[in-house]
């Protein structure tokens, strides 16, 4: 479940942890001021399948961990 940043000009900011379906926070739990739920950073990236990892190698160097030039495109093992 996510969590996510408001702003209460009365209390500052504060963490609520929400269902994405659920609609944002109108309103401040602790004092009943309006609220904005903030824009935030996230978690960055994930890097899935071989990105980076598989592709180390350059054309015409060493590949895979052999000591010599193979013939298969780069890490295709």
């Amino acid at each position: 479940m996510p969590t996510y940043l408001y702003q209460c000009p009365s209390c500052g900011r504060f963490e609520e942890e929400q269902s994405i379906s659920q609609p944002a926070l109108q309103h401040c739990p602790t004092c009943g001021e309006p609220v904005r739920r903030l824009i935030t950073g996230g978690t960055g990236f994930i890097m899935k399948g071989r990105g980076a990892a598989g592709s180390h190698c350059e054309s015409g160097s060493p590949c895979c961990g052999r000591e010599t030039r193979c013939d298969r495109p780069p890490c295709g093992k």
